[in-house]
């Protein structure tokens, strides 16, 4: 991504670690909409643009273990969400072979 001397590249915050890093070394996920009752399921958003509310997280499983202890996703997302699969869509992802165990 080329950008301007005078233009640092976007930063955002870790949900897990809370360190502030530049887009390009986080992974975004997204909360999907869920039929009423259901807790939304938050998904691995390859592209970084879909729509919607978005979280970010190191490609590191310690950073997803303690977004996972202690609720960071559900305060990113504001409001109770479904974490369940978040762990394997990172393995099965295009993450994988950056994704640091």
């Amino acid at each position: 991504m080329l950008t301007h001397p005078s233009h640092p590249p976007p930063e955002r915050t870790c949900v897990g670690c809370h360190q502030v890093a530049a887009r390009d070394q986080l992974v975004r996920l997204v909360r999907e909409s869920a039929p009423d009752g259901v807790a939304p399921r938050v998904r691995v958003d390859p592209t970084g643009s879909a729509p919607g509310r978005g979280s970010w997280l190191h490609r590191d499983a310690s950073c997803l273990d303690l977004a996972l202890r202690r609720g960071g996703f559900a305060r990113s997302f504001r409001g109770a969400v479904d974490t369940g699969s978040i762990a394997r869509d990172l393995e099965n992802s295009d993450f994988t072979r950056t994704w640091n165990r």
